[in-house]
């Protein structure tokens, strides 16, 4: 069999191999997977099955942790927890500007303590009452949720752990105006406990228990939304069917299964409900807030933390489990892959 005519699943496999090896060199991971690919290719010739020509080889974590371990290829793990750092907390200084604009322009002045209030109609915004300067002051949960941008990277993980408490404490007595903080302070605590999470490793029952719960807290909507509507409470057509019912319950299973996408879809979707809230308020709008800002957390901490799931479950294995070497085409005492002399 030619390397060119593999099967289905060698292919499968080949691509989640390349995955794994996304961040190395890309001549490095096209030599490691044509080594790969010939071994397969070797194997079925010598008239093993597919499934006994990978599961000689191992996962594709595996083989790619063989690799930069024997090739001193970047740590992929320790790379994806920072970039998951990275982006959650891109997402919370996003919100905390949101969250700014929606506290200075929205919400009514009777909202902040009685101390700080002036006379004036209470149906204007803090930014018509108070002007600019007062209103600047909103941003500055942004600001520390920023903070650790500008720092060294030793220093980030403290300085964030410190935003998280500051700003936590700064939502409870600030009355009101806290309520609407609190989808920033949740965000900035996924942000510092999920990178110290994937550094150490995500274990299987931790990574199960979380996807079934965020998938219940997704299809709650749902399954309310249902209930409803059969007991004829609350009238939904066809499209309110669809964005109330089969949207949440289809969320759900997709969190549930660990797909990406589906965490990615959430986390737009709890996006547009905070912003759509804020574009029309109304009695619900601080319930529509809070929900919003629910689903935008959980699906930003399940979009970065799925994949290093992925990869700790095999890290999790008891090590008599792994194939420490694969043997390659050429000989039974050597691996797919050779250092470069």
């Amino acid at each position: 069999m030619t390397n060119d005519a593999l099967p289905d699943a060698a292919e499968t496999y080949l691509r989640a191999l390349r995955v794994e090896l996304s961040d190395a060199p890309s001549d490095t991971v096209r030599e490691i997977i044509d080594d790969v690919r010939a071994h397969i290719a070797d194997a079925l010739d010598s008239g093993r099955t597919m499934d006994q020509a990978l599961a000689g080889l191992g996962s594709p974590q595996a083989v790619a942790g063989q690799a930069r371990e024997e090739l001193a290829l970047p740590n992929g793990a320790l790379d994806h927890a920072a970039r998951a750092g990275r982006t959650l907390r891109a997402v919370a200084v996003a919100l905390g500007v949101l969250t700014a604009v929606c506290v200075s322009f929205l919400l009514r002045s009777t909202a902040l303590p009685l101390h700080l209030t002036q006379a004036g109609p209470d149906e204007q915004s803090i930014m018509q009452r108070y002007g600019p300067g007062l209103a600047m002051l909103t941003l500055l949960p942004a600001l520390i949720a920023a903070a650790p941008f500008a720092l060294p990277a030793r220093a980030r993980g403290v300085a964030g752990v410190v935003g998280a408490v500051v700003l936590t404490a700064l939502t409870f007595v600030s009355g009101e105006i806290g309520l609407y903080y609190f989808p920033l302070v949740l965000l900035l605590w996924v942000a510092t406990i999920v990178p110290s999470a994937v550094r150490r490793g995500i274990g299987p029952v931790a990574v199960r228990s979380w996807h079934l719960a965020a998938a219940a807290f997704v299809a709650l909507p749902g399954l309310l939304a249902a209930s409803s509507a059969a007991t004829g409470t609350v009238g939904l057509d066809w499209v309110g069917v669809a964005l109330w019912v089969v949207g949440p319950l289809v969320l759900g299973v997709l969190c549930a299964c660990a797909i990406r996408a589906g965490y990615a879809v959430i986390a737009l979707a709890g996006a547009l409900v905070m912003i759509l809230a804020m574009v029309e308020p109304g009695f619900l709008f601080a319930a529509f807030w809070l929900f919003g800002g629910l689903y935008l957390m959980i699906g930003a901490s399940g979009f970065v933390a799925v994949r290093a799931g992925a990869r700790n479950r095999v890290e999790q294995r008891p090590p008599a489990a792994r194939r420490p070497r694969t043997p390659d085409r050429r000989s039974s005492n050597c691996a797919p892959f050779q250092e470069p002399t």
